[in-house]
């Protein structure tokens, strides 16, 4: 597995070089980016100047990235036909991007609902487009994780459900059938969405592209959670974490596993505070399952002994 820093699952904004400087000072060893604004850099300038940043803080050793997360794609999967073909074309240039920055992993998110059709008419509509999707995005090695809303409350009204519980992401995942398609465990949408330990453990690590840990607050009424109401993950509550990241270990999963929360949870700290605080949330989870926990980077400097400079 790897400790995987998403600043969009904590809600962290900021520039490229701010951000890869979080992930390096708090010991991460992946980090999820924004793939698209790297595109949209190295459209204005190169590629190499688009992504230099990224490409110095990765490669082997103690203080550096050791790989991509993954990156979220910008697709409205409840668009209309035109735009939805639009924006699958914009894929190419964006994987070819990607293919250069070896990144291996893209993330979308079902809608919970929408106005276009009935639930099973919309559910080959989603099948055939994440079909689509995943086509463009296995020719150059990337493997396509898919996620859910189950937020109990819609920001927007509209006429059919589709997507809101585990149940419904499992059926739509097998439905497509794609090797190279998989899970995004998000384990507060997963307690939220009526899911448990029991559903998890079916699911082999192969088949899982990426994991979220995030709680439900104790203030919050599971009945009407939004997902302000997501924070730092604990051992228990919802789902034992500890028990998650036992069967990732079990199950071979080798990909990234970020911590999860949200920004008006924390108001008032700075972005280094909350990082570090999701930084030990995390740790504390996996040192518990049994995972090592390296060192950060900061503690290996504080470890070395002073050795004075001889005098001449």
């Amino acid at each position: 597995m790897l400790k995987n820093f998403s600043p969009k699952s904590l809600g962290i904004n900021g520039r490229q070089s701010e951000l890869i400087e979080l992930a390096l000072t708090y010991g991460f060893a992946s980090m999820d980016i924004d793939m698209y604004e790297i595109l949209r850099r190295s459209q204005r300038t190169t590629a190499d100047d688009a992504a230099k940043f990224l490409k110095a803080a990765m490669g082997e050793g103690m203080g550096r990235l050791e790989q991509v997360g993954g990156f979220q794609l910008e697709i409205n999967l409840d668009a209309d036909d035109d735009a939805f073909t639009s924006q699958v074309g914009a894929l190419h240039p964006l994987t070819e991007l990607a293919a250069d920055l070896e990144a291996t992993r893209a993330y979308i998110t079902l809608p919970a609902a929408t106005d276009r059709l009935p639930y099973h008419e919309y559910f080959t509509t989603q099948q055939n487009r994440l079909s689509q999707v995943a086509e463009v995005l296995s020719a150059k090695g990337i493997r396509l994780g898919v996620g859910f809303n189950a937020a109990k409350v819609l920001r927007e009204s509209k006429e059919f459900d589709f997507v809101r519980n585990v149940e419904g992401l499992i059926a739509i995942v097998k439905a497509v059938g794609n090797p190279n398609v998989g899970y995004i465990v998000d384990t507060w949408d997963w307690a939220v969405g009526d899911g448990g330990m029991d559903q998890l453990s079916e699911i082999p690590g192969s088949e899982i592209v990426a994991v979220r840990l995030g709680s439900l607050a104790d203030d919050a009424d599971p009945a009407k959670a939004t997902r302000v109401d997501c924070v730092l993950p604990t051992a228990e509550g919802g789902l034992n974490h500890v028990n998650v990241v036992k069967h990732l270990i079990a199950s071979g999963f080798e990909g990234p596993i970020s911590p999860s929360a949200s920004p008006t949870r924390y108001k008032g700290q700075t972005r280094e505070n909350t990082v570090k605080e999701a930084q030990e949330a995390i740790d504390a989870i996996c040192t518990a399952a049994g995972v090592e926990v390296k060192p950060l980077p900061m503690d290996l400097i504080e470890d070395i002994p002073y050795e004075p400079t001889p005098v001449a």
